[in-house]
């Protein structure tokens, strides 16, 4: 079903929209939802009265303050009934779904639940800017806590047409989860949807219509297919050489530059694969963090299979490794630090940067960026570990304790995080001489992982010193 704007209703719902919108700007907001309501009870696809009322509820909310404990204790039964009634017909008929869904929101447009579900609703009903506008509210108030619903954000910007929005959601998730194979082929797949939308943008700045931007997206998706057959065979000498010359005839082209460079880097050729996507940057209009990354990672490569060639047990090629893990260390800071410069509000590089400070001594400055990540949903509880231990190198012990204290708090689950600040509590209670509470902590690990790190041998030893 499709998304339908105020102009497309009929004259009396569109006569019924306005009176909505007098009554919203009157601060009538319990007439305004009524009305709006039953617009989307026929409607349930109209995009600006879905809008309307979502405004009207925050608004309403606002204006009332805080409710009793009463009044949310009065209307928690209703809720639920609504919610249940949701998901009973969320499938068979989402418009029925969203209807019951509304109720709740009228009075809790915070609602978690309701969201969700008002999400489900509006994908099964295909009404993708709908379900947007409750998905952002949640990833804004839960961030990457949540992974399938911030992967079902992800994925409706694709559906939405803004590739752009789900490559930097999918960003996040890759750098919270740097070893999920399926996060990481879904960032590529969204990033070369981001390449060949900007791609079609191109061709018709040339002065070509939506029709070649059509013909030459097939013709991209046709190469993508080819390209990931060099998974399975030899055929990768005869991808690039299709691709180098679509580079030749069309040496503006994104699409053609991204695609080369991908196979490039993929048959390990980095000099050449550092070049295309250089040039790639070097056509597009804006900054592209995800790029800049992807150069950053090649140049590193290079590094490293140079170092590789070395022997650190022949003398004579000390210098030369010294040199190059210094090289490394500093082509590395430079452009973290260039990067985080160019985009001063993206929090995920600013971490990244605060590690590389923590990495190389530069404890100052780890806190300075740290200090402001731990703000960030996504990065609050390891910049709270990371300043844990700046604070601890530092030995101001008590603001580690502190900083670990505050990541604790915000963890629930006995996960690997949560072991690794449990650890580095304990090791700087140990440093400040507070062997009881450091005790305190190794065992809070000991009861559910005795082979962390060697939590065992501070507890066996606690136990056998007070026999």
């Amino acid at each position: 079903m499709a998304e339908k704007k105020v102009n497309d209703l009929l004259p009396f719902w569109k006569d019924q929209y306005q009176k909505g919108r007098v009554a919203l700007d009157r601060k009538n907001y319990d007439y305004a939802m009524m009305i709006f309501c039953q617009l989307l009870d026929q409607e349930p696809g109209c995009l600006d009265c879905r809008e309307a009322l979502r405004v009207t509820q925050f608004r309403k909310a606002e204006e009332a303050g805080q409710r009793s404990f009463f009044k949310k204790a009065f209307g928690m039964t209703g809720d639920l009934a609504h919610l249940s009634k949701a998901r009973m017909v969320l499938k068979s008929n989402p418009g029925e779904a969203m209807s019951a869904i509304e109720q709740v929101l009228n009075k809790d447009p915070q609602n978690v639940s309701a969201h969700q579900l008002m999400a489900d609703a509006a994908l099964s009903a295909g009404y993708i800017r709908t379900a947007l506008i409750s998905l952002e509210l949640l990833f804004n108030k839960l961030g990457q806590r949540d992974m399938a619903m911030a992967r079902k954000l992800a994925d409706a910007y694709s559906q939405a047409g803004q590739p752009g929005k789900a490559e930097e959601i999918y960003a996040q998730l890759v750098n919270e989860n740097p070893d999920n194979l399926d996060l990481i082929q879904a960032l590529k797949d969204v990033s070369a949807s981001r390449t060949m939308k900007e791609g079609g943008y191109e061709a018709a700045a040339e002065g070509g219509t939506y029709r070649d931007a059509l013909k030459n997206e097939d013709e991209s998706k046709r190469l993508e297919q080819e390209a990931r057959l060099v998974q399975t065979s030899d055929s990768s000498e005869a991808i690039i050489k299709n691709l180098e010359e679509k580079v030749a005839a069309e040496p503006t082209s994104l699409r053609w530059w991204r695609a080369l460079a991908d196979q490039y880097l993929h048959i390990k050729e980095y000099e050449k694969a550092l070049h295309a996507y250089e040039s790639l940057r070097a056509l597009l209009s804006v900054s592209d963090p995800q790029l800049s990354m992807t150069i950053l990672d090649v140049k590193l490569r290079i590094l490293d299979s140079q170092l590789a060639e070395l022997d650190p047990q022949d003398p004579a090629q000390t210098d030369k490794i010294a040199e190059l893990q210094k090289q490394r260390a500093e082509v590395e800071m430079a452009e973290v630090e260039s990067l985080s410069e160019a985009n001063p509000t993206d929090m995920i590089i600013l971490f990244d940067l605060a590690s590389l400070y923590f990495k190389n001594g530069k404890f100052g400055k780890a806190i300075q960026a740290l200090q402001k990540t731990q703000n960030y949903p996504g990065k609050k509880v390891p910049s709270l570990l990371l300043l844990g231990q700046c604070f601890a190198q530092r030995k101001m012990y008590d603001l580690a304790v502190r900083a670990y204290s505050n990541a604790l708090a915000e963890k629930k689950s006995m996960d690997e995080e949560k072991k690794e600040l449990l650890y580095h509590l304990g090791v700087t209670y140990e440093l400040m001489g507070k062997k009881e509470e450091a005790i305190e902590q190794f065992k809070l690990i000991y009861e559910v992982d005795i082979g962390y790190r060697d939590v065992a041998e501070h507890v066996d030893a606690y136990y056998s010193e007070n026999e």
